[in-house]
């Protein structure tokens, strides 16, 4: 990819090019999608198109690292902070959920990565982008047992693959069809985000907590340890 010279034009411009780009896969995957139609959307001609990318799959590699961006995005600004785990779970889901809702089309595209005719871009890629909620969730959970909040004899592992699990079935049933009945089904038509987060956090207080933070009292002993 001739990224120098993508680079060296506008921000604006950069990211009107990824977003129109990004629309395009989303919508109509990789395989379906025209850079022609990209280029004329975004204003620009076919020729310069070929001057940022040296083909359709690296304008999709470079869609793809614009929503790992957003992917991070939902997680830097909790893993890294101090407190209580459980808050942080419910932070990280809020923040999935405001993203999924402003940017659908980055959702809808990492959906078009489970296609079977994608399976080499995801043999490829698909460890950086789990990398990501891995390395993130991994830290909540480790601080969470440092700080006495989390079982000690927790398999982590288990923890972060449940948690993450959980997480992607909610963000991505804001874009998939399927998805969306999927998750009516399971509630019983009673579908509401917020009661959705606040139960999951009760359900990983009690099977991920310690004593301490399931008992009633498990507030003020919060505030003792300065959270």
């Amino acid at each position: 990819m001739s990224r120098g010279t993508f680079q060296r034009i506008p921000a604006e411009k950069q990211r009107l090019i990824l977003d129109t780009a990004m629309h395009e896969f989303a919508s109509k995957g990789f395989h379906k999608a025209n850079i022609n139609t990209i280029a004329e959307r975004a204003g620009i001609s076919v020729g310069a198109m070929y001057k940022y990318f040296s083909s359709k799959q690296e304008l999709f590699l470079e869609t793809l690292q614009l929503g790992i961006d957003f992917l991070n995005d939902t997680y830097a600004a909790v893993s890294g902070s101090p407190g209580n785990p459980f808050e942080k779970i419910r932070a990280v889901f809020t923040n999935a959920l405001a993203h999924a809702l402003d940017n659908p089309q980055v959702l809808q595209l990492y959906l078009s990565l489970l296609s079977p005719s994608m399976d080499d871009l995801a043999a490829t890629y698909a460890r950086t982008i789990e990398e990501v909620g891995h390395t993130h969730l991994k830290k909540i959970v480790a601080d969470g047992i440092r700080d006495g909040f989390i079982r000690r004899d927790l398999d982590q592992d288990i923890a972060i693959l449940f948690l993450d699990n959980h997480l992607m079935m909610f963000v991505f049933s804001q874009v998939s069809a399927y998805l969306k009945i999927r998750q009516e089904t399971f509630l019983e038509g009673r579908v509401n985000p917020e009661r959705f987060i606040r139960e999951t956090v009760l359900v990983c207080k009690r099977m991920f907590g310690t004593d301490e933070t399931t008992l009633p009292g498990a507030t003020r002993s919060v505030r003792q340890k300065g959270v």
